[in-house]
């Protein structure tokens, strides 16, 4: 279950103007597009209110942004980490989730809030499902969107996203403190993302990756509210620019 939302059928024109713009959707017959408005709504949601909580969302409808901001956050409850991607205008949230019939349970440790005042259209997984088993020119669709959306991952630059990262690590040293107890180095207490991207430059969803890396390449332990730097040398090199 979700918030309640402001929540109304989708104006058939809205509707269609959003699913010209969508790569999924696009040159589709009117009766195809004419089916999935049958199963649509139109939602809107202000700043900061709650589209699902954690472990709310199933699967069972998926999203297009019309205009404003969602915000996904990706919580693993067994290291602590946290990845956070956001939404904007003509982009998709659950496209992928709400083609399998079981759902996922990735699903379970998704958080979903609006990040500024949302419009979305929400469409139904199940009847969505049938009608693109049924459609050659939906699924083709589909296939070519994951395609397109795969390729730009696999070959994606890592250079683009590193000085990033780099600004993250360097101002992550800034934080790290020595145990005269134990000698271990560590990091009392964690800053919040949003004061660690400020203090870097970068955008907030960059330092939540940041610090997600170090604890998935143990680098440096969860020990709330803080981090144990596992291996100081390693982060050492990660915010080096050499």
């Amino acid at each position: 279950m979700s918030a309640t939302p402001v929540k109304n059928a989708a104006p058939a024109d809205d509707f269609a103007e959003a699913l010209s713009t969508m790569p999924p959707f696009q040159d589709l017959s009117p009766a195809v597009r004419g089916s999935l408005y049958e199963n649509a709504d139109k939602r809107q949601y202000s700043a900061g209110q709650t589209v699902y909580s954690l472990g709310q969302y199933d699967g069972g409808e998926f999203f297009i942004v019309m205009s404003g901001r969602l915000r996904v956050t990706l919580i693993d409850g067994d290291t602590g980490a946290m990845m956070i991607e956001e939404f904007g205008p003509k982009s998709i949230f659950g496209l992928e989730f709400a083609l399998i019939e079981s759902g996922s349970d990735l699903c379970q440790k998704l958080a979903v809030t609006a990040e500024a005042d949302v419009d979305l259209i929400a469409v139904e997984a199940d009847p969505f499902r049938t009608l693109a088993n049924g459609r050659p020119s939906l699924m083709r669709n589909i296939a070519n969107y994951f395609a397109n959306s795969l390729s730009a991952m696999r070959f994606k630059s890592p250079a683009v996203e590193q000085p990033s990262e780099k600004q993250v690590f360097a101002a992550l040293l800034d934080f790290v403190e020595r145990d005269e107890v134990t000698g271990q180095w560590r990091i009392p207490k964690m800053p919040k993302h949003r004061e660690l991207a400020h203090r870097a430059g970068v955008d907030e969803a960059i330092a939540a990756e940041a610090v997600a890396t170090l604890i998935q390449d143990k680098i440096a332990l969860r020990d709330y509210p803080g981090l144990i730097v596992i291996n100081m040398n390693d982060l050492e090199k990660l915010a080096s620019i050499w």
